[in-house]
């Protein structure tokens, strides 16, 4: 413990030259890289996730859905391709700052011209480096991050993380998350220095990972201790600085009701502020660990200690401001934060439009609070302040209409056969509470009758949101729905939904009343083309764009399953009609805050939380 403090405070003395006298190049060659590959990457990535989704109808976004794109071929280029990109720019500004570290430490001037001429005569080796650590991280990231969603689902409700084991979330996937992030850690701590042996011994990518490997082998322990020493505050500050942020987005926010010329001012010049610290806080951090590993790197190889005075040279040069040495090198930092500000936030400022809250559907009933699709979820869900049930029926082999989603009940009962080769008989023996948690065992799969007839008896403002989930085993399951629906007088309370074209179809023929809706997973030209009164879209595809194209179709849209409290406000203020969740409780509640602020402010909430 007593190593990690001292390397800690030497990391901070250094950390206090660092930032009082920052290379001026240093910072330069930074500034210039992040100019150059949002220019480069930024319109490539664009071009090539465009052609990608008009394909799979995908939408990259800040929730765990975003997962499911590596499941697919197409998912998979995406990630391999931005990965790929994000490490292609990082090994580049390594390589530059790992050259002005090494000149600053053997005290020797480096030019920038110079710098970036070298990086280019390796870019072959460069390019090796990222897509060959590319592949690799994303294959050993992969099995970790399909733990991350139910890790974050079972600290959410405050129940036990076993929660609905799979294949995935079961024990072999717990090993194969923890396996897979093992080895993930020892080959970046391997490969710590490749990036040097690449830059400074002219080694190819594969001797450069070699190199690394071997240097790294017998001093473990050293390394472990610095890099814990250099993350551990790096992360603190990074989670601050985004903590401010959003702290003071909220004052900010509040204080901003109206769209007066003020206002707005107010607002971009809070847009500029976050956009120009975040970026000042990645460049010191990168110039700092670049300082820091190349120091390691000679100390190790070389078998000596660099004393920390010889970091930056003193020169009376070096006690000028930067911006006074590298005078150009303020009017890239504009164009930066313009690129940033200007058009991702100042010209949406002055967009003003109706915004009305959307309604709140409970996701197979509350299923972060009681076992998705019974009766205790039906029963909670109302509790949390939900406008609307939604739940999952099938038809049983003897034609009952039962809840549940997924083709077997192997998720809720460990029970692996399909609900269509099973009778109601069978079905009703089933305990689907006990896996969820004891407080609920004994539940057992509802039948459609019984929750509507449950519903019968609460307030008539509370809907049913019935989607028919059949997988194309029940032909007869619409005309089933319709005849029951009618049959307990219950027609103005539903809404009908369905992934399939041919149900919902057979739905207008018999019941022209019933709202019915469109479940979208992907986008197909048949979306538009359907006759449905509504979607119920996938976040990973909805966008302002399929709004405004629903819109003026006269339909409107539902979106899930939203369970982040930034993406439900940032959807609340896109105009959805409703937001689909396992917690409606969290939803209502927000949606209760934001009643209270104006069109403007939904607006700029929608904008800064984009």
């Amino acid at each position: 413990m007593w190593e990690v403090i001292l390397i800690a405070k030497i990391g901070a003395k250094m950390m206090y030259h660092v930032f009082l006298k920052m290379p001026s190049k240093s910072v330069t060659f930074m500034v210039l890289m992040k100019v150059a590959f949002s220019l480069l990457t930024v319109p490539l990535i664009a071009l090539l996730l465009g052609s990608l989704f008009s394909f799979t109808g995908r939408k990259m976004i800040f929730d765990w859905s975003f997962l499911s794109l590596a499941e697919s071929f197409p998912g998979l280029v995406i990630v391999l391709t931005v990965a790929f990109l994000w490490l292609l720019g990082f090994s580049f500004e390594q390589s530059g700052l790992v050259k002005f570290s090494a000149a600053a430490l053997k005290e020797r001037e480096e030019r920038v011209r110079s710098v970036l001429a070298r990086i280019l005569r390796i870019l072959p080796r460069l390019l090796g480096l990222a897509s060959f650590k590319a592949g690799i991280f994303l294959l050993c990231i992969l099995p970790a991050l399909r733990i991350l969603p139910v890790l974050q689902r079972a600290f959410s409700r405050g129940l036990p993380v076993g929660m609905y084991p799979s294949v995935v979330t079961g024990p072999f996937g717990w090993m194969a998350a923890i396996m897979s992030l093992m080895i993930m850690i020892r080959l970046l701590v391997s490969w710590i220095f490749a990036i040097h042996y690449a830059v400074l011994d002219r080694k190819t990518f594969a001797g450069a990972l070699r190199a690394s490997t071997s240097l790294v082998n017998g001093n473990r322990k050293k390394v472990l201790l610095s890099m814990l020493a250099f993350w551990a505050p790096s992360l603190l500050l990074i989670i601050g600085n985004s903590f401010v942020f959003r702290i003071t987005r909220d004052v900010v926010i509040r204080s901003s009701y109206d769209p007066t010329s003020m206002n707005i001012l107010k607002l971009s010049i809070f847009a500029s502020a976050e956009t120009m610290t975040t970026t000042a806080v990645s460049i010191g951090i990168s110039i700092f660990y670049s300082i820091l590993t190349t120091r390691l790197f000679f100390a190790l190889k070389e078998g000596e200690a660099l004393h920390s005075q010889t970091l930056l040279r003193k020169d009376a040069v070096a006690d000028r401001p930067v911006v006074i040495r590298r005078p150009w090198l303020l009017p890239l930092l504009i164009i930066l934060v313009i690129q940033g500000v200007f058009f991702g936030y100042l010209g949406r400022f002055l967009v003003v439009s109706e915004i009305e809250l959307p309604l709140v559907t409970a996701h197979r009933g509350s299923s972060f609070k009681a076992p998705e699709n019974s009766l205790s979820a039906v029963r909670i869900a109302i509790e949390d302040g939900a406008d609307i049930i939604e739940i999952d029926v099938q038809m049983t082999r003897d034609g009952v209409l039962v809840l549940n989603h997924d083709r077997s009940l192997s998720k809720v009962a460990s029970v692996g056969e399909r609900v269509h080769t099973l009778t109601y008989a069978d079905i009703a023996e089933f305990d689907i509470g006990s896996r969820f948690s004891n407080e609920f065992a004994g539940e057992r799969v509802p039948t459609l009758a019984e929750v509507i007839q449950y519903m019968t008896g609460i307030p008539p403002s509370v809907k049913l949101n019935i989607e028919l989930k059949d997988y194309g085993y029940s032909p007869e399951i619409s005309r089933a729905t319709i005849e029951l629906v009618k049959e307990m007088g219950f027609e103005s309370r539903v809404v009908i939904t369905s992934t399939s074209i041919e149900r919902l179809t057979t739905v207008r023929e018999l019941a022209p009343d019933i709202p019915i809706g469109l479940v979208v997973g992907y986008l197909t030209s048949l979306v538009w083309s359907v006759d449905v009164d509504f979607y119920s879209v996938s976040t990973t595809i909805l966008n302002d764009r399929f709004i405004q194209r629903a819109r003026s179709m006269g339909r409107d849209v539902h979106v899930w399953t939203v369970n982040n409290t930034d993406t439900m406000s940032r959807y609340s203020s896109m105009g959805v009609a409703s937001i689909i969740t396992d917690r409606p409780d969290v939803l209502s509640k927000l949606l209760l805050r934001q009643a209270e602020m104006s069109i403007f402010q939904l607006r700029v909430l929608s904008i800064l939380m984009t």
